[in-house]
């Protein structure tokens, strides 16, 4: 075949890749940071999925990704363009509805009030606050629900948290994750609606939320970029981490697990993944129902710093990270998963499970 044939059907091949990919381009551009490389990027990218998505041209690739179960985000629906928090609060669930974690107050003379009146025993728990509260103890036929969410960290621990729980007999548990999303960038992904979403839709007893590995970036503030960790940048992160866990608890039947960042490889990502750590403590303490668990000292190797292997209870020496000095392996995401388990555990009554 002619040199300049091979070269047309090359370039033709090429721009039909960049059309049927085009909306993966532009969600690709979009998660830059913010700056002038995501501003060009954005700008060379838009043009080209409206066209292509003018033309169906996007339809083959979202068709093949939900065969194969993946989930992708259009870059021109309600998840993109919002620099800001905008998803409604749920309104509170009924709690008397049957098969939710209830947690009620005490009154004067020793009993439980706005618990339902079919409620299963109940036993006293420790909530944030470390005032006692009651709670209904999940049992076989009445399971907690646990939602286990967040980004790429849950990736690798969010399905060996869900078997671990689902072993206990009393959970049934769920997982989802988005990879390279946090609440810096709702333009990106917009996690307080996904949020109203799995709340109303699935409406968990307790939830586990794990974000910040990709929030030390510069975010919006009334129409102005807030450099990270600059007092405005605090204010405005620190009222996203607060709203995300008020939609979570304003059903009064549902508890938070928030987790931190464990201990990082790159110092100066460990720096800040210890500042955003401190904003998730602080709104935690201010609020019921939330509890915040520091994975830090979990994954902390023998010189007290980071290490991909750790030192087991049997005095093996473990392989918890992966190569990148971010994420968890294996083992590691068991550990974790053991640890968040643990930790519900002293919010809710699990001793009628199996594994009890």
């Amino acid at each position: 075949m002619a040199a300049g044939r091979v070269l047309a059907a090359g370039a033709f091949g090429l721009v039909l890749a960049i059309a049927l990919n085009a909306q993966q381009l532009l969600r690709e551009a979009s998660q830059k940071p913010f700056g002038w490389e995501r501003d060009g990027s954005v700008a060379v990218w838009e043009p080209v999925e409206s066209a292509s998505s003018a033309v169906g041209l996007h339809l083959p690739r979202l068709w093949a990704d939900e065969a194969l179960g993946r989930t992708v985000t259009d870059p021109g629906g309600t998840q993109a363009g919002s620099d800001s928090v905008t998803a409604e609060t749920p309104a509170p669930a009924d709690p008397g509805a049957a098969g939710g974690i209830v947690v009620a107050e005490t009154g004067a003379d020793g009993d439980a009030t706005g618990a339902p009146a079919t409620t299963p025993d109940t036993v006293a728990v420790i909530d944030a606050t470390g005032e006692p509260t009651q709670a209904a103890v999940p049992t076989p036929d009445n399971p907690l629900r646990l939602a286990v969410i967040g980004d790429s960290m849950v990736r690798f621990f969010g399905d060996t948290m869900v078997s671990l729980a689902n072993q206990t007999g009393v959970i049934d548990a769920a997982t989802e994750h988005q990879l390279s999303s946090g609440l810096t960038r709702p333009d990106f992904y917009d996690w307080p609606a996904r949020i109203v979403e799995v709340m109303t839709t699935d409406d968990p007893d307790a939830v586990v939320l794990m974000y910040g590995g990709n929030d030390a970036q510069a975010l919006v503030v009334d129409g102005q970029i807030a450099r990270p960790f600059s007092d405005g940048w605090v204010r405005e992160y620190s009222a996203r981490v607060g709203h995300m866990m008020d939609l979570v608890t304003t059903d009064p039947d549902r508890i938070l697990i928030w987790v931190g960042q464990p201990i990082m490889r790159d110092p100066d990502f460990d720096h800040k993944m210890v500042e955003l750590n401190k904003i998730y403590a602080a709104e935690a303490a201010t609020r019921e129902r939330v509890r915040y668990v520091d994975t830090r000292n979990l994954f902390r190797g023998p010189d007290g710093g980071f290490s991909r292997y750790v030192i087991d209870e049997a005095g093996q020496r473990t392989d918890v990270r992966l190569t990148d000095g971010v994420h968890l392996s294996t083992i590691g995401g068991q550990w974790l998963s053991q640890l968040l388990l643990d930790e519900l555990g002293e919010m809710v009554d699990l001793s009628s499970g199996a594994a009890s």
